[in-house]
């Protein structure tokens, strides 16, 4: 299981790190926050199977549907009105 946390949690910090790193020029705010709800629940789901070093993947689960969900609402309730 620790490999599987580990590659999700560095294809999540790649993939951001290309979106916000290096197409930073050539795309828009609104295609990098849509791109957000791709990467970010994976890094929550790595981040947290390695810290938990449990063998379930219950709470790492868990934790990246409530993190997808308050991404959701972070970016449909609060980021226009800013």
């Amino acid at each position: 299981m620790k490999t599987i946390y580990k590659f999700v949690l560095f294809a999540s910090i790649a993939f951001a790190i290309c979106i916000y790193g290096l197409f930073f020029n050539r795309m828009s705010e609104t295609a990098m926050v849509r791109w957000s709800y791709l990467w970010f629940p994976g890094l929550l789901f790595g981040a947290v199977g390695l810290k938990a070093g449990q063998t379930s993947l219950r709470l790492p689960l868990i934790v990246a549907a409530i993190g997808a969900v308050a991404l959701f609402l972070f970016f449909e309730l609060v980021f226009p009105s800013l």
